[in-house]
């Protein structure tokens, strides 16, 4: 029995990204009451605001002034993330603030992610929630990449949705690219289509496998391929008002499907609510919220079917 807890403590924890491209569409939100939900199921989460130059997550949790930052990690104060982990009222709920205001973090060094990325698959949980900053940097395009479960939120607005679908094209071409680093001539390539008004006029990746293809081999499309399929996001459509709203998560899934080979999921969607809009306005801790709330409630769905 104590071999088996034992296991259990050294085995990395899940990650999930929930990112989504450009602010607004209600990321820290989502995030917040996912790693609630999975606290609330007995799963040991540590939530991570990972938005390195402008971290705000901590108020949604009510913790005004966090003591220890994801700077001192980088910068050496502490040796460990589990050093900086804080505690919140939330039990098995732990969180990791992020640098907010702290420019040089903005965009850290390769050194410095990667030493973040390796130390978040060696804290003591069982998952790991990261908050993403908005829009499309390397930065926040890798650390999506990285996890296990990679989370687009998006709103019904068409800029919403124009723009999750960019953030998944990003990841994808940003994917390939670091795919394709050892052969020059693919890379080319890849960086060439990234450019949607491209002169090599690829629209689709398809079209640029066919490409890669005819320089390289099949050999080389193959591997491709396979990593690009395991790109599998779960679209969320956040702030619903309507039932016709619930159709944005289905067009990232039908364009993605057409232009870029990947197949997203839609593990569900989260209703528009007043008292969410009122909690951060007032600074009340979500956690405080009625978990009879739709909103809230429809949450708890979306994690049951991502665990």
């Amino acid at each position: 029995m104590r071999g088996k807890q034992e296991a259990k403590r050294k085995s990395a924890p899940k990650l999930w990204a929930v990112g989504g491209g450009k602010g607004g569409v209600g990321k820290s939100v989502i995030s917040t009451l996912m790693a609630f939900w999975l606290s609330r199921m007995d799963k040991r989460t540590v939530l991570v605001d990972t938005d390195l130059g402008g971290a705000n997550l901590h108020t949604l949790l009510g913790i005004k002034n966090p003591t220890r930052t994801l700077n001192d990690f980088v910068t050496r104060k502490y040796a460990s993330l589990e050093d900086i982990c804080v505690n919140t009222e939330v039990e098995n709920l732990r969180l990791i603030s992020g640098a907010g205001g702290i420019l040089s973090l903005a965009n850290p060094q390769f050194v410095q992610k990667v030493k973040i990325v390796q130390s978040l698959f060696r804290l003591d949980a069982d998952y790991v929630v990261l908050d993403l900053g908005g829009g499309s940097s390397f930065n926040v395009l890798d650390f999506f990449l990285v996890s296990h479960q990679k989370i687009a939120v998006l709103t019904p607005q068409p800029i919403s949705i124009q723009n999750a679908y960019a953030f998944v094209r990003n990841a994808v071409y940003r994917r390939l690219s670091q795919l394709s680093r050892r052969e020059p001539s693919v890379q080319a390539l890849v960086k060439t289509a990234m450019d949607p008004k491209n002169a090599l006029k690829v629209r689709t990746i398809k079209e640029l496998f066919q490409l890669v293809q005819d320089s390289d081999g099949t050999g080389v499309v193959e591997g491709l391929q396979e990593e690009i399929e395991k790109i599998r996001p779960a679209v969320i459509a956040n702030m619903i008002r309507t039932p016709k709203d619930k159709n944005a998560s289905r067009i990232i899934q039908l364009v993605a499907e057409k232009y870029l080979m990947v197949h997203p999921s839609d593990p569900g969607s989260v209703v528009y609510d007043e008292q969410i809009d009122k909690s951060v306005s007032d600074m009340v801790p979500l956690t405080k919220l009625d978990q009879s709330s739709e909103a809230v409630a429809s949450v708890y769905e979306i994690v049951m079917k991502l665990m």
